[in-house]
C-alpha cells in the first residue's frame, strides 16, 4: 500500500472516533451545565411546601439531611423531615423566601416570612424569623437547614396567645396535659396537627362567647 492510500486509511479509521467524541460532547456538556443552581433549587422546593406537596418537597433533600429549630433537637433523615412537612402540609404553611446571598453550597436567606392557620387562630398574621436562615447543599440535594429564630415581638405575642391557649386547656380539656407534655400532642406530625387546630379553634370559639 502506498502513502496516499496509507493516508486515506487512516482518515476512514478516525473519521468516526472524532465524530463520536464530539457527539458526546454535544450530548453530555449541555447536561451537566443544566444542573440546577443551589438558589434555583431552593426555589422548587419551597413552590412545593407552598402547594402541599410534601413527595415533591423531599425530592430535594438528601437521605441524611438535617432541620435544625432553634431550641430544638435537630430533625434528622427524611422520614423525620417528612413528619415535619405533613404538619406544615395540615396547617396550611406558606414560606417566603428573599433577600438570598449564595456563598458556594449554600443559600443564606435575609429575610423568610411564615403563613400558617395556627399562627392565625393565635393571632398572629405572619412570622418574620431574623436574618441568616441557612440551606446547606451537597452534590445538588440540601444537606442542611438551620433556620433562625423569629422576631423578639412576634415571638413574645405568638407566646402570650399560647400561653392563654394552655390555661385554656387545662380547665377544657385537662386529659391532654400528658400528651402535650411527652405524648404524641408534642411531635411534629399531621395528627398532632389536625389536634392542635381543632383545639385551638375551639379555644377561639370559647374566647368569642365571652362576650355574648
Amino acid at each position: 500500500m502506498n502513502k496516499k492510500m496509507r493516508r486515506v486509511s487512516l482518515f476512514v479509521r478516525f473519521v468516526p472516533i472524532v465524530f463520536l467524541v464530539l457527539l458526546l460532547l454535544i450530548v453530555v456538556v449541555p447536561a451537566c451545565s443544566r444542573t440546577p443552581s443551589p438558589e434555583t433549587q431552593l426555589a422548587n422546593m419551597i413552590t412545593a411546601h407552598n402547594r402541599h406537596d410534601v413527595v415533591g418537597e423531599l425530592v430535594f433533600f438528601a437521605e441524611d439531611a438535617v432541620f435544625a429549630i432553634p431550641g430544638q433537637t435537630p430533625i434528622v433523615g427524611k422520614a423525620a423531615i417528612r413528619d415535619l412537612f405533613e404538619a406544615d402540609s395540615v396547617m396550611n404553611s406558606e414560606l417566603i423566601y428573599t433577600d438570598l446571598v449564595v456563598r458556594g453550597d449554600t443559600v443564606i436567606a435575609n429575610s423568610v416570612i411564615e403563613r400558617n392557620d395556627m399562627l392565625r387562630l393565635l393571632g398572629v398574621p405572619e412570622i418574620h424569623y431574623l436574618p441568616g436562615t441557612r440551606v446547606v447543599f451537597k452534590k445538588g440535594l440540601i444537606q442542611r437547614i438551620e433556620v433562625t429564630r423569629f422576631l423578639q415581638e412576634e415571638w413574645s405575642a405568638m407566646r402570650t396567645d399560647f400561653s392563654n391557649l394552655m390555661a385554656w386547656l387545662q380547665t377544657a380539656h385537662p386529659e391532654l396535659l400528658q400528651d402535650i407534655r411527652s405524648g404524641w400532642l408534642s411531635r411534629n406530625t399531621a395528627r398532632s396537627a389536625e389536634a392542635w387546630l381543632k383545639l385551638a379553634s375551639e379555644w377561639r370559639e370559647s374566647e368569642a362567647n365571652k362576650g355574648k
